[in-house]
């Protein structure tokens, strides 16, 4: 773990942030509206990612552990899913800020789309209850049906690159469906269909998804 709070330091400061130095790689982060915060501050060198490993170690090493900022942000799907089980946050830099600024209990901080996915997921009917299988990764648990696991996407074109870039950094938790949540997604385009058949992840625009999710995907 490289010790990267001074460039962290520098970058609160930038954002009318004070901040101390603990041990640990540690920062206190005084907030006007909150109660401080301290946060665990993780530098990675190129190339290197924050996987499940690094996080066991980190709550281990540090007890009390609540946020880990991760600097360069590369964090793995299994960390995120970890990181949920453990009740800590684990994100990069400009999640640190939100937090921050929004978050009392800085450990149960989550990004903007995420809230807005999970709101939209939970109010469903069907679903019984969520779980984080990655960076905007879910199990859904639906009830009288088989769990469906979808990675979704806030992109407003959809595009077949877009696809197999999906595809690819979500190596090894194969969604059954390939969710956009851009409100602003009118439909997929030809190659981008064509493309998800190749591969056979379908892709639904999140209203058709929700709309579908206690009839389709049986």
């Amino acid at each position: 773990m490289n010790d990267v709070r001074g460039w962290i330091e520098s970058k609160l400061t930038e954002s009318r942030f004070s901040s101390t130095r603990l041990p640990d790689h540690q920062l206190e982060i005084e907030r006007s509206s909150y109660s401080n915060a301290r946060v665990l501050c993780v530098g990675l060198e190129k190339g290197k990612a924050f996987d499940v490993e690094d996080l066991d170690a980190a709550v281990t090493d540090v007890p009390g552990t609540e946020f880990i900022v991760v600097v360069l942000t590369a964090i793995t799907h299994a960390a995120y899913e970890r990181a949920e089980e453990l009740g800590v946050c684990v994100a990069g830099f400009g999640e640190l800020i939100s937090a921050l600024h929004h978050d009392e209990d800085m450990a149960k901080h989550v990004d903007s789309q995420e809230q807005y996915e999970r709101r939209r997921l939970v109010s469903n009917r069907v679903v019984a209850s969520i779980k984080r299988k990655g960076y905007h990764a879910y199990e859904i648990q639906r009830k009288g049906l088989r769990p469906l696991t979808i990675v979704t996407t806030n992109v407003y074109e959809f595009t077949a690159d877009r696809l197999y870039t999906i595809v690819e950094s979500y190596e090894g938790i194969r969604p059954d469906v390939i969710v956009s949540t851009n409100p602003n997604c009118r439909g997929f385009s030809t190659d981008s269909t064509q493309a998800a058949a190749q591969v056979g992840i379908p892709l639904a625009r999140l209203n058709d998804f929700l709309n579908d999710l206690g009839t389709k995907w049986t």
